[in-house]
């Protein structure tokens, strides 16, 4: 499972449980050594007080009892905390005792007396819990059971009760103060130890992930500064030559992918060259074959029916005489149609043309031959134009064989728009139809030989494709938008006089 804990909190977090601990530990160990030496400071003094209290009060304690009163004892310094004492005979009864308060100390039992009589050496309890023991008792004392000799005899037995209450005090004091202390120092520690972190470590390691998440989203252009610890001026510096390493590489790339994109537009032109040219060699033997076998018989036939026109009277012979001489010249024009699309292009006379003139000239031909009956032109053609260089004549082939077409796809009150428009580079007109349009499965079939989409005995299937081999022999391309049931837009386009570069 990952984790959801920044570094940042992670790092303050532990850094904050070590400094407390360390500080929490150095500071109780001097508070247990400062207890330790309290205390054994204290229990010195008390001890060899109580020893020369003793030899004092062996000195009065007689047969009869204690010779001097408690007075003697009550004269003890108030500083040493006496809670109590007792003075037994020799026989462990009781000759007299004082007590600060009642309830705060009793005398121990008399096992422990008894065993100082027979031994002979005094006892020393010390009952004192640990200032960091919360859970112990918080009365703290030492009590000294010291026999009394008399001559050299066992007289007695002396016991006193020191309160140690006060070191205990004095020590949750400076407990409070330790802890005070580390509270403060651990938090004048971790502020710095976190601000050396943030720019050391935290800072250089989020611009170093958020330099990675823009190399992800492909900006190759971030660069990490070289500054900080050693380890991170080495990371930045190696992540720096990662990426430049990946902007060569991924330049490297693209160019090698635009290399291979144009090597793979020059072959598929390469393919489509190759596959016109073996259509144009099939179509120049075919055309070849039939120019040998049928040009001279069609000849001869076409001499005969002029022949025999000529001769019958009757009207009715006449008439399929007529007929039979129409469709023998459909067959030369087709011949002769084949012949000219795969003869190689002769060498034509280039000449300065003006579309526009051009353009007008073709459709008042047309109309003069009754090519376009019930057909509104509209004329959207600007005054003039720049010239171009081409074959006039065959031009003039291209743009009658463009406004036949765009006839033919209309309907019988069809409308045909004329537009044309230059640029610094080139200069181009438009043939517009608003006929039934070409199927998108078919754009790009139309400039084949013999692709038609009429009627078997109406077209050969060869005529955009003269077209576009002589626009494109003068420099120039023809381009065709057309949405099926919206008509369609042929665009002859022409670098213009004197510039020889082309675009659409």
């Amino acid at each position: 499972m990952a984790k959801t804990v920044g570094l940042r909190t992670e790092i303050l977090i532990t850094l904050t449980l070590l400094l407390g601990a360390a500080l929490l530990l150095g500071g109780f160990m001097m508070l247990r050594l400062t207890e330790r030496s309290l205390l054994e400071e204290r229990v010195g003094q008390l001890d060899s007080l109580s020893l020369i209290l003793a030899q004092s009060i062996a000195l009065q304690v007689t047969e009869e009892g204690l010779h001097q009163n408690k007075d003697f004892m009550s004269q003890l310094p108030e500083n040493l905390n006496c809670a109590g004492w007792w003075v037994y005979d020799h026989e462990l009864d009781l000759l007299d005792s004082w007590v600060r308060s009642e309830g705060e100390t009793s005398s121990t039992s008399a096992a422990r007396r008894q065993q100082v009589k027979f031994t002979g050496e005094y006892q020393r309890i010390i009952d004192f819990q640990p200032v960091l023991n919360i859970f112990a008792a918080s009365n703290s004392a030492v009590r000294f059971i010291v026999p009394l000799q008399s001559n050299k005899r066992f007289s007695g037995v002396l016991e006193l009760h020191y309160s140690l209450n006060d070191i205990r005090s004095k020590l949750l004091k400076s407990q409070q103060i330790i802890i005070l202390y580390v509270l403060l120092y651990g938090a004048v520690l971790i502020l710095a130890g976190y601000y050396l972190l943030q720019r050391n470590i935290i800072k250089p390691a989020q611009n170093l992930l958020k330099a990675t998440e823009e190399v992800s989203r492909g900006n190759l252009e971030v660069r990490l500064p070289s500054v900080g610890p050693t380890e991170f001026l080495h990371l930045s510096l190696a992540y720096n030559r990662m990426v430049e390493a990946l902007q060569s590489s991924h330049g490297k790339t693209e160019q090698h992918i635009a290399s291979l994109e144009e090597t793979n537009r020059e072959l598929q032109q390469a393919r489509a060259e190759l596959i016109r040219s073996e259509k144009m060699a099939s179509v120049g033997q075919l055309a070849a074959g039939l120019a040998h076998e049928l040009g001279n018989p069609l000849a001869a036939l076409i001499g005969y029916l002029e022949f025999l026109k000529q001769k019958i009277e009757s009207h009715s012979d006449k008439d399929i005489i007529e007929r039979s001489l129409v469709e023998t010249h459909r067959i030369d024009f087709l011949v002769r149609e084949l012949l000219d699309f795969s003869r190689p292009s002769e060498s034509s006379q280039q000449e300065s043309v003006d579309l526009v003139m051009a353009l007008n000239s073709s459709v008042q031909l047309l109309k003069n031959q009754g090519a376009l009956p019930d057909i509104e032109i509209i004329n959207d053609l600007p005054d003039t134009l720049p010239s171009i260089s081409i074959d006039p004549n065959k031009l003039q082939q291209v743009l009658i064989n463009l406004l036949l077409n765009a006839t033919q796809a209309c309907d019988k009150k069809g409308i045909i728009t004329l537009s044309a428009g230059d640029d610094d580079t080139f200069v181009w007109v438009g043939i517009r139809d608003n006929g039934f349009g070409i199927a998108a499965a078919n754009l790009n079939k139309i400039f084949e030989p013999f692709f038609t989409t009429k009627r078997p005995g109406e077209g050969t299937g060869l005529g955009l494709s003269i077209c576009q081999r002589i626009v494109e022999e003068a420099g120039g391309d023809i381009k065709v938008e057309s949405h099926r049931g919206d008509g369609s837009l042929f665009k002859l386009v022409f670098p213009g006089l004197p510039l020889k570069s082309s675009r659409l």
